[in-house]
């Protein structure tokens, strides 16, 4: 099994990813779910799922540094235990007041990329009600510049997470310095407009990761999801998948493989 790989800014990179929502205890569930997975998901029970998904195909993990430093202590265990380093795009942590902190977290543990997260990024704008932005603060976006230059600072490429396509046209238009772009994209319009975010991803000439493709694991099928994630995005974009064990890892390479080759 082969998922075919990019050039992701001089990495090689899986053009599927393991997601990290499932380690971290994020199940879109149930809060019994979450404290399962919370409970579950040693550094070491995770290696052992990054460790299937190396042999897999699936060379890259994205997910954040959490103070336990979580996601760190399981690369770390994966790479003494099989002698190989799998490629980590980290995301930032806590509000805005610690993204400093964060980025140097994530410097100090080796990331090879690192982007702002998306609710921090959605955060600058102020919501007329739940569900829509207020984008008539264009300005609002400027905050994320030293961030970004920060990340760049520490030799890492940088990243501009948003769940709302609204927030990448405008990066768009005001020449933010990202490199990349991760957004949310499935077919039953969970955090997303399938359609206009399908639209904005392919326009946008920048790399663009795409999540939360399984609409938050249960609610949609791992093939119709990486389907529709896929036949939406360009040829160099990614798509990232939470793995919540061997078996998940090895079906949606699988998938992906299938998938991508039969759109090629």
């Amino acid at each position: 099994m082969t998922v075919p790989v990019v050039n992701f800014f001089g990495q090689e990179v899986s053009r599927l990813i393991c997601g990290s929502n499932p380690f971290l205890g994020y199940s879109y569930r149930s809060q019994a779910h979450n404290k399962w997975q919370r409970r579950h998901f040693t550094p070491e029970r995770i290696s052992e799922v990054l460790e299937k998904c190396l042999e897999v195909g699936i060379n890259t993990l994205m997910g954040n540094m959490d103070d336990n430093r979580t996601l760190p202590q399981a690369l770390s265990l994966l790479e003494r235990r099989t002698g190989r380093r799998m490629n980590w795009i980290a995301y930032t942590h806590g509000g805005a007041e610690r993204q400093e902190e964060s980025i140097r977290m994530i410097s100090d543990a080796g990331a090879i990329a690192c982007y702002l997260q998306g609710g921090v990024v959605d955060s600058q704008f102020q919501y007329e009600y739940v569900g829509r932005l207020r984008l008539d603060k264009p300005n609002a976006l400027e905050r994320v510049r030293p961030w970004l230059s920060l990340i760049r600072e520490k030799r890492m490429t940088p990243g501009l997470g948003t769940h709302r396509y609204q927030i990448i046209q405008l990066a768009e238009e005001k020449d933010i310095e990202n490199e990349f772009f991760v957004t949310t994209l499935n077919f039953i319009n969970f955090h997303c407009s399938y359609a206009e975010a399908v639209r904005v991803i392919r326009k946008t000439k920048k790399a663009v990761i795409v999540i939360k493709t399984l609409a938050g694991s249960a609610k949609v099928r791992p093939q119709d999801g990486l389907t529709a994630a896929f036949t939406g995005i360009k040829p160099k974009d990614l798509v990232a998948v939470g793995m919540e064990n061997e078996e998940a890892a090895e079906e949606n390479a699988h998938f992906a493989e299938e998938i991508i080759s039969a759109l090629a």
